[in-house]
């Protein structure tokens, strides 16, 4: 046991010895001309204002006089003629169908004129008829949300159509964007407004959610689709002792330190000193260390590309730290073995013992009788 300890003392002695030579030996090499420094964030792009007048002037919504659309249901009563009244589902043709009257198209007419066009065509076979008409389900006044939103698909909507905020906010907000908060998103998310076949506008969100340009807030309109496109998905890795290793969405600008930061940082068994930032397609194996990168000299904190890894190595007091704790418990297994055999050799001497006092007293007596024997003989021949 006392061997092994000194063993285990003097390996931990000689990796110590060996982690200080490593690290004073070790020196930083100057940096490629391939990597700069990150750029400043490009300032949000706004949104100009005329293409919004110009989308807002093709804004038909009269919130005072609905006028019906497709997959509407409606309820025409005609007083006194129950046979003419009921309920009517406004087709994808924009028709309902009428006894007497047939088919007849009532998309984009308000109550009103669909009451008084259903008096004028039954007048041809009633006198004095007295219509009117109930919406009982607003289902035409509907708009899409598509993309980077919590659900996407159809968003309905009553006779006042939404503004652009409430479009996003009926659809469930942003959907978390991978390896970025909301907030980080934010600045770089942006959404397209299509109206019909040839109108689209594109607006950016930060200055709307933020409250800087609440001109951005468009009014919508039936059928208008509102798309929010996933962000790209441009990655960064960190790997090694770092508290988050992973895979990280790179941003705009996004430096070493950043991403470092993302990770948690380095772990108490990283090597600070050591670290690596490898760019495959470069074929770049670039070491760098925490205490230049934190110090004034900004030129180490280089800006990052698509496909970059950083990695943090362990540190030799680790390794060492990994090594005791794995030898550990051979060790304990073989105090035991030899504890084992000691007892064994305790037992085997005590028995050998045992069997050594048997033997001396059967030699004794063995003795005591041979001498009877002789003084019995002694005796017997004095008397002759």
């Amino acid at each position: 046991m006392l061997k092994q300890l000194d063993l285990t003392c003097r390996f931990i002695q000689i990796g110590m010895l060996l982690g200080g030579l490593l690290n004073g030996c070790m020196s930083q090499p100057p940096l490629p001309t391939n990597l700069t420094l990150p750029t400043p964030r490009p300032p949000v792009a706004l949104t100009l204002p005329q293409p919004l007048i110009d989308f807002q002037s093709t804004v038909s919504v009269d919130e005072h006089n609905y006028q019906l659309g497709a997959g509407d249901e409606i309820t025409i009563e005609v007083w006194g003629h129950s046979e003419l009244s009921g309920k009517h589902l406004v087709g994808p043709d924009g028709k309902i169908t009428l006894p007497l009257v047939g088919p007849f198209r009532v998309t984009d007419l308000t109550r009103e004129q669909v009451a008084q066009m259903v008096t004028a065509k039954l007048s041809l076979y009633y006198t004095n008829l007295s219509t009117i008409l109930r919406v009982d389900r607003y289902a035409s006044n509907r708009i899409l949300v598509l993309g980077r939103v919590a659900r996407p698909g159809e968003v309905q909507f009553g006779m006042t159509a939404p503004t652009l905020l409430e479009a996003i906010s009926l659809a469930g907000g942003f959907a978390q964007a991978h390896g970025l908060e909301s907030t980080d998103s934010l600045p770089f998310t942006r959404c397209a407004v299509f109206r019909g076949r040839g109108q689209v506008v594109w607006v950016e969100l930060e200055p709307l959610f933020t409250g800087k340009d609440l001109s951005l807030n468009l009014k919508l309109q039936r059928n208008d689709i509102v798309y929010i496109p996933e962000l790209e998905e441009r990655l960064v890795y960190v790997l090694g002792e770092v508290h988050r290793p992973g895979a990280y969405r790179l941003t705009p600008s996004m430096s070493f330190m950043e991403a470092l930061a993302k990770a948690g940082g380095p772990t108490v068994d990283a090597a600070p000193n050591r670290m690596n930032l490898i760019r495959p397609q470069d074929n770049l194996n670039q070491s760098l260390a925490l205490s230049q990168l934190i110090s004034p000299n900004q030129k180490l904190n280089v800006g990052l590309q698509e496909g970059d890894v950083i990695y943090i190595p362990t540190n030799t007091i680790a390794k060492i730290n990994y090594a005791v704790r794995f030898l550990s418990p051979f060790s304990t297994i073989l105090g035991i073995y030899a504890d084992i055999e000691s007892v064994r050799a305790d037992r085997q001497q005590r028995s050998l013992d045992k069997k050594e006092e048997q033997l001396r007293a059967q030699e004794s007596a063995i003795a005591t009788e041979k001498s009877a024997v002789e003084q019995e003989k002694a005796a017997n021949s004095g008397l002759e």
